[in-house]
């Protein structure tokens, strides 16, 4: 997996950097203070923060390149709807041409061995995801669309994408993403994204630590 920021917002030459704050930061300060015609500061943000006062965070966005996530780790992701989605097509991309890989699970790529010292587990879905993309080979070349072929592709193979969010709607992303709850790919996929965002709008993502915390009733 590999997270990178491909754009985000950015302040105007016109305005002003806010003492000890970091151009996002600024950004959500000058917000804030037209809203209640006061001085954009630190302080303001925080105290949005601590009352609920959200929407002013709507300001700021961040577009991602995400790649080598699986199908499954997609599929959770696209669920947090107020954001905008660019995904490697499967319809397409000819996977006989391109290359294309899987994502294993820790539970799987690490398992206990068992007595003989064989590694079951791993095996069996080294086999089954192989023999799948033998099988999606086997109908490309006999004339099947990637479209059409793919079907037969599993969850584990790896998908880009850009992926584009404002600061309040990945609150709630975070919200869910980060507890320990949460399934470990998307979870590892909200780390990597949190690392980049703390260190452009610190003060407007304080609230939140990589180990996240412990939101009951997190989706899987």
């Amino acid at each position: 997996m590999e997270v990178r920021l491909l754009a985000c917002t950015k302040l105007d030459l016109n305005y002003p950097l806010v003492p000890g704050l970091t151009e996002l930061d600024s950004v959500v300060a000058h917000a804030i203070s037209m809203c209640y015609r006061t001085t954009p500061s630190k302080n303001a943000i925080l105290k949005c923060l601590k009352n609920g006062h959200t929407s002013v965070f709507e300001h700021i966005s961040f577009t991602f390149d995400i790649e080598g996530i699986s199908r499954v780790c997609l599929a959770q992701l696209t669920r947090h709807r107020i954001a905008s989605y660019t995904v490697e097509s499967q319809r397409f991309v000819d996977y006989t041409k391109k290359l294309v890989g899987v994502v294993v699970p820790p539970s799987i790529s690490s398992p206990k061995c068992s007595g003989n010292g064989f590694d079951v587990t791993f095996h069996i879905f080294n086999d089954v995801t192989k023999e799948a993309f033998r099988a999606y080979e086997e109908l490309v070349s006999n004339g099947v669309k990637p479209e059409d072929a793919r079907f037969i592709l599993p969850q584990a193979t790896t998908t880009n994408l850009v992926m584009t969010i404002n600061a309040r709607s990945l609150f709630n992303f975070f919200n869910q993403r980060l507890d320990k709850r949460a399934q470990w790919e998307i979870r590892e996929l909200a780390q990597r994204m949190l690392r980049i965002v703390k260190e452009l709008a610190p003060i407007t993502f304080s609230q939140y630590r990589e180990t996240g915390g412990d939101r009951k009733g997190a989706d899987n």
